[in-house]
């Protein structure tokens, strides 16, 4: 690495140490800006399973929060604390080792969080509601081409 890039290395490892708390809040509000930006793709792109859900479009959007904000939500709690851990109390755990043992722990909190209840039953709602659409397309298809 030439001197150049060590320096900015350098000054970009100070000021994430001087400025801990501006890296936990760019960080969740980039996270958070993600995943509301696939709950509205997903609700979207479901546009014509609404009328299937039964509480319509607004229940359909509600339920989709739910779903991916049961998975991703423990998710950025547990990130936070330890984004705070390390960044404010541990700057010498910032290593990449440090982060894959997050990963991993991360992979198995959302794994977990999909198996609740209150998940599956979410998961449920969305699931018949985009499967009726189907067989609504579907036979509307068939009765179009008898």
């Amino acid at each position: 690495m030439n001197d150049a890039a060590a320096q900015r290395e350098a000054a970009s490892l100070a000021w994430q140490h001087a400025h801990p708390l501006y890296i936990l809040a760019i960080s969740t509000i980039i996270s958070l800006l993600i995943v509301s930006v696939i709950v509205l793709l997903r609700w979207l792109f479901s546009r014509g399973a609404w009328p299937y859900h039964p509480q319509g479009s607004g229940g359909f959007l509600k339920d989709e929060f739910l779903r991916i904000f049961a998975v991703f939500g423990p998710f950025l709690v547990v990130g936070l604390i330890f984004k705070f851990y390390v960044y404010e109390l541990h700057p010498e755990l910032n290593t990449p080792s440090t982060w894959g043992i997050f990963g991993v722990s991360a992979i198995v909190l959302r794994a977990v969080a999909r198996r609740l209840p209150i998940v599956r039953a979410v998961g449920k709602h969305l699931d018949v509601a985009r499967q009726r659409e189907r067989e609504a397309r579907q036979a509307a298809k068939q009765g179009a081409s008898a």
